[in-house]
C-alpha cells in the first residue's frame, strides 16, 4: 500500500513540479527521443538472461559489443560522462562520494539534498540542459543530476529520486509526461531504472535473483514500447539504451583494510570500495604514499592523484583525493570499524574496478528512425554518448570529451 501511493504521489505532482525554464522557441520536431539506463546490466547479460525485448531492439537497430565505462566504473560518475560526454576528472561528479577542499564539503549520493543541490554538478553540462538551451523540451526521471538546476536551468519535467517506485511506474510516469499538450511534452526524456543494480549487488551477477532484475527491467522497456504504440509514437520514437558499468563477483574474505595501510587518525577517508582515497590532514601526501608501497601489498595500486595511470583519466580535479588507492578486480578497500558486522552481509557482487576489466562492460542499444537497422558496431566508451544525443535532438553539443564516431557508426546516413 505504501508503495502504491508513493506512485500515485508521484503522478499528482507531476504537473504541479513541471517548469517553463528552457527557451521559448519551439524545436523542430517533437518526435520523441528517450534515453534509458538499466544501471547495472553488464554487456554480456543481455544474451546471458531471458531478455527479448531489448534482444529484438538490439538484433533490429545499432548495439555495441560493449560500452566502456569510465573510471571509476561506479554509478554517478558514469551517469553523468553519459549524458555530458566529459570524464569524471572534468565533470566534477569523481565518485558516489567525495569532498571538495574549495567547497569544505562532502558528496553523497544517498542524500537528495546532494542530488539537488547546483553546487556540485555546475563542471558539467547534461544533455536536457543543452537540450533546453536550444528550445527543446526535456524530462528526466531519477538520473543523477536530474533534479538540480544546472548553469541556471534545469529540465521542464523531473521529480527527486524515490527508490520506492517500481520499474513498471517510472515507465508509466514517461508516458504521462509524454501525454502532455503538444505545446508543452517534453521531446527529449532520461529515464532510470536500477532494479538490476540492487538485486546484482545482493545476489551476484550469475544469481537467479539478477536474472528476474534483468527480466523486470526487460518487461519494464516492453511496456514503454506498448505505451508509445498506444499513442502512435512507437515509429517515431528513438530509443537508446545504455547502461553505467557491469558487475563482478567479491567476497568478504578479498579485503583490503585501511588500518593496515595507514594511520587512519591521520588522514580523511573520502571513499572505499574497489578504489579509494584519502587526503592526508597534514598534507604529506608523497609520504604516505611512499610507506603504503613499501609495505608492498598485494592486489593494490597505490598512486599519488597526479600519478594514477593516464588512461584512467583520474587525476585532473580537486576532487579526487591526493591519495588513490585501486584494487585488482574481486578485491576491495574497507575499514575495520563496523567490519564484524558488515562482513556477514557483504555484498556478493560490486563495480569501480578499471574499467578495461571485462566484467566493467556495459550495455548500449539505439533503436528508431535516427538510427541504422541490424548493425554491430565495436567495442565504445561512452564518453561518446553524449554527441550521439545531441545529433538525434539536432542541437550542438558543448564543449566535451567525446568525438563524433558514434554518431558516425549508429546514425542512419
Amino acid at each position: 500500500m505504501k508503495r502504491r501511493n508513493t506512485a500515485l504521489s508521484l503522478f499528482l505532482t507531476t504537473l504541479l513540479l513541471a517548469s517553463c525554464t528552457g527557451p521559448v522557441q519551439p524545436a523542430a520536431t517533437s518526435d520523441p527521443v528517450i534515453l534509458i539506463s538499466i544501471d547495472g546490466f553488464r554487456w554480456d547479460f543481455l544474451q546471458k538472461f531471458a531478455a527479448p525485448t531489448l534482444r529484438q531492439l538490439a538484433a533490429g537497430g545499432v548495439h555495441a559489443t560493449r560500452l566502456t565505462p569510465s573510471f571509476p566504473s561506479k554509478t554517478f560518475p558514469n551517469h553523468y560522462t553519459l549524458v555530458t560526454g566529459l570524464r569524471p576528472e572534468h565533470h566534477g561528479i569523481v565518485s558516489n562520494y567525495f569532498y571538495d577542499p574549495t567547497l569544505r564539503a562532502s558528496f553523497n549520493k544517498n542524500l537528495l539534498t546532494d542530488n539537488a543541490d547546483p553546487r556540485w554538478w555546475q563542471q558539467g553540462e547534461p544533455v536536457w540542459i543543452t537540450a533546453e538551451k536550444h528550445g527543446v523540451r526535456s524530462a528526466s526521471l531519477f538520473w543523477p543530476g536530474g533534479d538540480a538546476e544546472i548553469h541556471g536551468t534545469r529540465p521542464n519535467f523531473s521529480l527527486p529520486f524515490d527508490g520506492k517506485v517500481g520499474s513498471a511506474r517510472r515507465v508509466d510516469q514517461i508516458l504521462a509526461w509524454l501525454d502532455q499538450p503538444a505545446a508543452s511534452r517534453p521531446r527529449f526524456c532520461a529515464l532510470y531504472l536500477d532494479v538490476v543494480d540492487v538485486v546484482g549487488h545482493r545476489f551476484g551477477p550469475d544469481a537467479p535473483e539478477t536474472a528476474a532484475a534483468v527480466q523486470e527491467a526487460d518487461e519494464a522497456v516492453a511496456r514503454l514500447l506498448a505505451g508509445l504504440t498506444a499513442r502512435g509514437l512507437r515509429d517515431r520514437t528513438d530509443l537508446v539504451i545504455v547502461s553505467d558499468h557491469g558487475h563482478s563477483e567479491q567476497s568478504a574474505d578479498r579485503v583490503i583494510f585501511l588500518e593496515d595501510l595507514m594511520d587512519v587518525s591521520k588522514v580523511q577517508v573520502e571513499s572505499v570500495g574497489p578504489n579509494g582515497g584519502v587526503r592526508p590532514l597534514d598534507g604529506d601526501a608523497a609520504g604516505l604514499v611512499a610507506r603504503i608501497r613499501a609495505k608492498q601489498v598485494p592486489h593494490l595500486g597505490v598512486y599519488l592523484r597526479e600519478e594514477v595511470p593516464a588512461r584512467l583519466h583520474y587525476r585532473d580535479n580537486p576532487r579526487i583525493p591526493p591519495v588513490v588507492l585501486i584494487a585488482d578486480e574481486h578485491w576491495n578497500i574497507e575499514s575495520k570499524v563496523g567490519w564484524m558486522k558488515f562482513a556477514p552481509t557483504y555484498n556478493r557482487s560490486n563495480h569501480g574496478w578499471d574499467p578495461a576489466t571485462p566484467n566493467m562492460g556495459a550495455l548500449f542499444i539505439a533503436s528508431g528512425p535516427a538510427f541504422q537497422r541490424g548493425v554491430e558496431i565495436p567495442d565504445v566508451e561512452n564518453i561518446h554518448l553524449y554527441n550521439l544525443l545531441c545529433a538525434v535532438l539536432g542541437v550542438k553539443p558543448s564543449p566535451n570529451d567525446g568525438d563524433d564516431r558514434l554518431v558516425k557508426a549508429a546514425l542512419a546516413r
